[in-house]
């Protein structure tokens, strides 16, 4: 019997049938377009997301190799504090509002009045922040009025799914909880200090639970419609970040995640709650992992893959063109050539905003040091070495807060350059691992799913299915060349980030 791993992301999903062995045998992926009604909302077409989410599942199970080898049991990767109202019959009363949706700032200022922000991540290990769920529900409370006095649950992605494939017991796993900001990291439960505070009842939600347990059964009717074949167990998964770290083999303090994507989230695996003053000036919040007992917190930059997309598009369309016109990869071609000295350029890298530590949506990206000697590849150099350095400079934060991290296990699209992580190995002073997996999210779902039911443990899983492609480790000359152009960066943000006042 086989294993499915679903990552339900932001623009796409992607279901993949594992063999126990963990080989794939079947996978597909469809995209999705997120809706912008109004300036600052952020929703998902949510018919037109779920029928493209079982379109995949259906493309899956319709493969001749898991018709063979059908699955047994599967589990999800989503991403976090999105959620959907239903009604009594099931019915999705409103599109799923998406995390980055800002429209509940006036809400998040009524509950910080109520609930001063410290106690709330005392309680919760989240630092109050627009992309919170609670905000938003008070949102649909204040401004959809009957939709919300018909609203029978209030369900999160995981939960959704749940719905969808037939349960009406949901369960949503620690980590996605950890995202509402009204639940007890400590307790493992929501939390009645928080939802009392705003007459909101625990029965709106699904019940807590932890991650690789079995939910419930897909029903007979949703597996004949989805090509299953016998008895299909739902499995509790985990938010898409915990996942690409499970993914990647970052069960353990001293190992994080390095996902390499449009946004570069670095993912440091805690042995137990730390909640502290500096961790919460500096926005770090404490989460469960999917690994039970184990915590995680994120440091993130919002522009990452995005500001190399930028330069491909925006500055060197004719590079790229002349690439692809060589059968060659626009970014690699980029890359060849580079050199580990400094560009002698300043690139911050906040083209869509900064992530941690300051959340400041004004800031714009800025290259500073342009001369008539300049190249496009100076520049292009500069944009590298700044995603490098802004990682950086939040993981010497964590580190000043006692979070140690030892190697970084790098996952995404720009894990692919030898040169970045050679390059960021030097600079941050740590070993870099590109991991052999493209996958993260779904091999840690389908890890969850098999341990749940018995197929293997998640020891077991882990050593038998992730696996490292490559690892870079520091060159203490380039970290020696590297150190002052390093310094001089992390002083930039305050020298000019009044000017976006």
């Amino acid at each position: 019997m086989s294993l499915m791993g679903i990552d339900i992301g932001t623009t796409g999903t992607k279901a993949i049938a594992f063999s126990e062995e963990g080989n794939i045998l079947s996978s597909s992926y469809k995209e999705y377009n997120l809706l912008f009604p109004k300036k600052g909302w952020v929703e998902f077409d949510t018919g037109d997301m779920w029928s493209k989410i079982f379109d995949v599942i259906r493309d899956v199970n319709s493969d001749e190799k898991v018709k063979k080898d059908p699955v047994q049991a599967l589990a999800p990767s989503t991403i976090g504090e999105s959620f959907t109202p239903i009604d009594k019959k099931g019915n999705i009363l409103y599109n799923t509002i998406y995390s980055s949706d800002s429209r509940s700032t006036g809400e998040l200022e009524e509950l910080l009045s109520l609930i001063p922000a410290k106690d709330l991540y005392y309680i919760t290990g989240l630092p109050p922040q627009y992309v919170t769920a609670l905000n938003k529900i008070l949102w649909l409370r204040n401004n959809e009025p009957e939709i919300f006095i018909n609203t029978h649950k209030i369900l999160f992605t995981e939960e959704l799914l749940q719905h969808k494939l037939g349960m009406r017991d949901y369960r949503i796993n620690y980590p996605l909880s950890s995202t509402s900001l009204f639940f007890d990291l400590r307790e493992k439960k929501w939390s009645m200090d928080i939802l009392d505070k705003f007459d909101l009842s625990p029965d709106l939600f699904a019940v807590p639970s932890p991650s690789g347990r079995v939910a419930g059964k897909v029903s007979l009717e949703v597996s004949a419609e989805l090509g299953f074949k016998g008895e299909v167990s739902i499995v509790t998964g985990g938010h898409d970040q915990q996942c690409a770290a499970f993914g990647v083999g970052a069960i353990s303090g001293g190992i994080a995640a390095d996902g390499m994507g449009t946004v570069e989230c670095v993912v440091p695996v805690l042995d137990k709650i730390m909640m502290k003053d500096s961790m919460f000036d500096n926005d770090f919040s404490t989460r469960a992992h999917v690994v039970e007992d184990k915590y995680v917190t994120f440091a993130y930059n919002f522009t990452a893959g995005s500001v190399l997309k930028w330069y491909r598009d925006k500055l060197a369309p004719d590079l790229r063109d002349k690439a692809v016109s060589r059968g060659m990869n626009a970014y690699t071609s980029f890359f060849s050539g580079l050199d580990h000295s400094p560009s002698g350029l300043y690139t911050l890298p906040y083209f869509s905003g900064s992530g941690t530590p300051r959340h400041d949506p004004i800031t714009k990206g800025t290259i500073i040091g342009l001369g008539i000697d300049t190249g496009r590849e100076d520049i292009f150099k500069s944009i590298v070495e700044g995603t490098i350095f802004e990682i950086g400079f939040n993981m010497e934060l964590l580190e000043k807060s006692g979070i140690e991290i030892k190697e970084l296990r790098a996952v995404g699209g720009g894990s692919r350059s030898d040169y970045w992580l050679d390059l960021k190995a030097s600079i941050l002073d740590k070993p870099v691992k590109r991991m052999d997996i493209d996958e993260a999210g779904c091999l840690a779902a389908m890890m969850l799913a098999g341990s749940a039911i018995g197929k293997f443990s998640i020891s077991e899983a882990q050593e038998n299915f992730v696996k490292t492609a490559r690892q870079f480790d520091p060159d203490p000359a380039v970290t020696g060349l590297y150190r002052d152009h390093y310094d001089r960066y992390k002083k930039i943000y305050d020298l000019i980030s009044e000017l976006y006042m």
